[in-house]
């Protein structure tokens, strides 16, 4: 059965100590107001190979990935999840972008990790539109994922 994206939800809450709130926690912020479009960007970087233990083609092989979600919407400074990313805009260290990212599946999986806070845009534009907000949060490693639990 089809699924709307909007039943995907994401959230995004502050690196602080570097331990992710409880996946049920209510330190969660959920990137959504004034949100209209959110995709996966993902990058995969492979390598091509072949050897005598083949039948003399290359093959590509995989060598990392990186997982990242791009967003775009209007700023709204009142937002909590807007504001906790758009105060990062000026800081210039990977320390300074650090925040938890998660995702909620429309099948229920939880996807949980520390990201980065990237290419942030908020403010800006045509002089009769709204305010931009736009950027993408890059997972650092390789997120943790959790079926959803039997009675949901």
């Amino acid at each position: 059965m089809r699924k709307k994206n909007a039943l995907r939800k994401h959230y995004v809450a502050p690196y602080g100590t570097g331990t992710a709130p409880a996946a049920d926690a209510e330190d969660w912020l959920p990137l959504a107001k004034n949100i209209t479009n959110i995709e996966d960007d993902s990058e995969e970087k492979t390598d091509t190979a072949g050897d005598y233990a083949g039948d003399g083609n290359e093959e590509d092989i995989l060598t990392g990935r990186t997982e990242k979600w791009k967003y775009e919407g209007t700023w709204d400074p009142a937002d909590p999840a807007q504001k906790l990313i758009a105060d990062m805009k000026r800081s210039t260290t990977d320390a300074d972008r650090m925040l938890f990212h998660k995702i909620v599946e429309n099948d229920g999986t939880t996807i949980i990790g520390p990201a980065k806070a990237l290419e942030i845009i908020a403010g800006g534009g045509d002089a009769t539109d709204y305010e931009a907000f736009t950027g993408h949060l890059d997972f650092v490693g390789t997120p943790t994922v959790t079926a959803p639990s039997q009675g949901a």
